[in-house]
Order: structure tokens, then sequence, then C-alpha cells
């Protein structure tokens, strides 16, 4: 039992002296890099996810290796006034066990900078691993990415799904101890909340539509466009009716929801029924000539393999 905590408490200050290591690294070759994340730092009231994020980890957890009971990597975004906009994600190589627990943190700084240069404005603004427990090493990886960013998030998600649901946590570290004595930190729990895009609202619906589904459906592009269509019909006739109760005086006037009305419909252009008709009969035409030249090039690879095959 001695030996074992022994060991315990040398590997932990082994892994200290490796992050202490790089955050020298990281602060002597992207000095730059961690002077704007400082800048722009807040302090954190709540995390705002994006969908994509939750589908990355996920499809992570399902491509792990056998020997790995979770997943981690990091979280890239921004923040806006306190608020962490989470909007990427990238697993990073690690290895765990009882014991110990190894991640390739070079590999976790040069994709986040990486990334920082395809988009400048997206920083590393804290980890995700798979699970919901929260152990000794978690505030030794959360110390490697304050290192990155001065308030680091760290989401967990029950893959498992021990209650045929998904626990979805943020937390936050706050630091505890004795000034000039122990120092350590506490994982503080955040609120959160998941807002798509609006490009991103078709595939959410279409996944919705597949639960209780034994069969995935097959995805049209055209029966898409009809839902819709019927979907945006059925919440005009809604808008509609609270209109006429309103001014006939059923329902009480909200200026707000006023304002949101006519946004709405000063952002809808002006075109006439056969202006509409002719950039969708346009649209189709450009469509059916990339298909036909797809069609083309299919049947010519299919010939030059036969060709291949005789010669």
């Amino acid at each position: 039992g001695i030996n074992a905590e022994y060991g315990k408490q040398w590997y932990q200050r082994r892994v200290r002296g490796v992050l202490n290591y790089y955050t020298n690294y990281y602060y002597k070759s992207n000095l730059r890099m961690a002077t704007e994340a400082r800048a722009v730092a807040l302090p954190v009231r709540k995390v705002i996810i994006h969908p994509v994020v939750l589908f990355n980890i996920v499809d992570n957890y399902e491509r792990r290796h056998d020997n790995n009971k979770r997943v981690i990597g990091s979280l890239l975004g921004r923040y806006d006034k306190g608020v962490v906009i989470v909007t990427e994600s990238f697993a990073v190589p690690h290895q765990e066990t009882e014991e110990e627990v190894s991640m390739d943190m070079e590999y976790a700084m040069r994709i986040g900078e990486l990334q920082k240069k395809v988009n400048t404005n997206m920083y590393t603004v804290g980890w995700y691993s798979s699970g919901i427990v929260i152990n000794e090493y978690s505030s030794l990886i959360h110390a490697f990415y304050k290192c990155q960013c001065p308030t680091p998030v760290h989401l967990t998600i029950d893959t498992v799904m021990k209650d045929q649901k998904m626990k979805i946590n943020t937390h936050i570290t706050l630091p505890i101890g004795v000034k000039n004595g122990t120092e350590g930190c506490i994982f503080t729990p955040v609120p959160y909340s998941i807002h798509g895009a609006e490009a991103e609202q078709v595939s959410l619906k279409f996944f919705q539509q597949l639960r209780g589904a034994k069969k995935t459906p097959n995805f049209n592009d055209q029966e898409q466009i009809i839902t819709s269509c019927d979907d945006m019909i059925s919440q005009i006739n809604i808008v509609l009716t609270h209109i006429k109760k309103v001014l006939a005086g059923d329902a009480p006037a909200d200026k707000e929801l006023g304002r949101q009305i006519m946004e709405v419909v000063q952002a809808v252009p002006n075109l006439d029924s056969d202006t509409i008709t002719n950039m969708l009969n346009s649209h189709m035409q450009d469509l059916l000539a990339v298909e036909y030249l797809t069609y083309l090039t299919r049947q010519q690879l299919a010939v030059s393999a036969r060709l291949n095959q005789i010669l």
C-alpha cells in the first residue's frame, strides 16, 4: 500500500514536471497566441455548444481503440462577453489505465495552432472527455489546457447512456487552498445550452425523425424541401392566426413580438412569381447539367477500366 501510494505521488510529480516543461515551451514559442487568448477571455457564466461538437465526440468514442475506456480532446471556439461558444473539437491521442494517464500534449498544441491559422477568431477554449466521472487526473489535464486559455471549460458527455439519456455537463475550475501553502482546484458546474446554426436545423430535424425507426429512410433532397416548405407554411399560419386575434382584440399585443415579425417580413425579398420561377428553372437546368456530366464521366471511367482489362 505504501509503495503504491508513493508510486502514485511520484507519477503525479512527473506529470506536473512534463506540464511545466510544455508550459514554458508554449509561452516562449506562442506568446502572441497566449496573449490574445488572455485578452479576450472573460469570467465564464455560460457555455453554448454547437451540435457538431457533440457529434464529433460521439464519433470519436465509437472509433476509439479497444483499450481506451474513454476519449479526450480539445474544444475550439470563442469568448463573447463571458459566454464561451464551442464550435469545433478534435480528439487528442492518449492512453489511460487505472494507475496512470498520458496524452500527446504536443499534438494538441500543434493542431490548435493550425486551427488558429485557418480561423483567426477560433481559440482553444477547453477540453472534453467521454463519461461523467472527474478523477484526480482531470485536474492535471485541466492544468495543461489552462496554459492555452485562462479559463478552460471541461465538457463531459455520458456516451454510455446508463439512464437512456446522454448527460452533458460543463465545468470550470476555481482555486482552493491556503495562501503560500497547499493549493488545489475544484470543478464547478456552469450552465450550458445547445444552439445550432440555421444550416444545421435541417439535419437535426432529420435525425429527430429517426427516433424509434427500425430502418433508416433514404435521404431525398426533394422530400426534405417539401417537408421544410410544409413546416414553414404551418408556422406562417400560426403567426397569421395570432395577428388576427390581436387585431380582433382577443389576444394582447406584444411590442417585442411585433418587432420580430416586422424584421422577418422585411427580410423577405420583394420578388414576383415570374422572377422566382425563372430562378428555380435556371437552378434546375444547372443541376441537370451537372448530373449529366457526372453520368458521362462515370461511363467513361467504366469503359476505360474494361479496355485496360482487355489490353
